[in-house]
């Protein structure tokens, strides 16, 4: 399969990243935000937000 991405032409390797980045870049920004408040508690949050 490396084989085979490697070979393709750089336009072939755009057409596959763009799907691949617009699927990933909504689930980055819900689960990261999802993640990041259920590990830091409300009082960090609040004073990094008062900065």
């Amino acid at each position: 399969m490396r084989r085979y991405l490697a070979k393709l032409p750089p336009k072939a390797q755009l057409m596959l990243a763009l799907p691949l980045v617009a699927i990933a870049y909504p689930v980055v920004m819900i689960v990261l935000p999802a993640i990041i408040r259920a590990v830091v508690p409300d009082v960090v949050r609040s004073v990094l937000s008062l900065i």
